[in-house]
């Protein structure tokens, strides 16, 4: 209870009035309103690339609450696969949870997620999530990371062209001037 009064209490305080006017999202100070768009899209991601956030349950009972809620939506997406027209399958994870234990477990990741000081460290953070949201669900993927949908600075934390450190072993693609003098 203690981890959700303190996700509770830090929410609150950023929508009271005379709170303050910007805060911490992926490693930038951002608006208060760009926060909270912020928020709800990283919400839409854990569950749809859920199991990948679990090592940010801040406990065993929050975790478990989550694997329990992703199953349900992972159920309700199942029939949408087979059905004839837009298939809408992100539409269970992208729903707010109607449990209040649920929602402040997936509130308390989004908040860590976000709160990360450093740019980099937010993108390292999050690049797993984008990983697999992308592979399970590019047209989501997309949605979520449009601009207008999010802050700049957590567009920058989730865009397609990361180079974190999971990419810095990787070869990079020869330009044609290198393979021509090659």
């Amino acid at each position: 209870m203690n981890v959700l009064f303190h996700v509770q209490r830090e929410l609150g305080d950023l929508l009271t009035a005379g709170g303050p006017a910007t805060t911490m999202s992926a490693g930038a100070p951002v608006p208060v309103a760009h926060y909270f768009a912020d928020l709800r899209a990283i919400v839409a991601m854990i569950f749809r690339s859920w199991p990948e956030a679990r090592p940010y349950a801040s406990t065993p009972v929050l975790a478990a609450a989550l694997d329990a809620e992703h199953a349900v939506r992972a159920a309700q997406a199942e029939p949408l696969l087979n059905s004839a027209g837009k298939k809408k399958t992100s539409k269970p994870y992208t729903v707010p949870p109607d449990d209040s234990l649920v929602t402040g477990a997936v509130l308390d990741i989004a908040a860590q997620l976000l709160g990360t000081p450093d740019r980099h460290e937010a993108r390292e953070r999050l690049a797993p999530l984008v990983q697999r949201l992308r592979d399970a669900d590019r047209a989501l993927s997309t949605y979520l990371r449009r601009p207008g949908w999010i802050s700049k600075q957590l567009r920058s934390a989730v865009e397609d062209d990361w180079t974190g450190a999971s990419r810095r072993s990787r070869p990079r693609a020869l330009s044609p001037a290198t393979v021509q003098g090659a």
